[in-house]
């Protein structure tokens, strides 16, 4: 797992809102979520880009962290 710098993402305060929000309808509340974003291929340009939330880190996974939010994508 590599950790980026943190000027590579910017969380403002309503994104940041949005994920506790969101994460609170999915019951989540541990603070070892984070949000993955994922790209698979399908889709009108080909892809599609997911977002969830995921406790476990992978192979390959990047994290960056910006208002007390980690986001997490994979390398691929």
């Amino acid at each position: 797992m590599q950790v980026g710098t943190e000027a590579d993402i910017i969380i403002n305060d309503k994104a940041k809102a949005k994920a506790f929000s969101l994460m609170a309808e999915a019951g989540i509340s541990a603070p070892e979520y984070f949000v993955r974003v994922g790209v698979k291929g399908g889709g009108c340009s080909g892809l599609t880009y997911e977002l969830d939330f995921d406790n476990e880190s992978q192979p390959g996974d990047m994290v960056y962290g910006d208002n007390d939010i980690k986001v997490v994508c994979n390398m691929k």
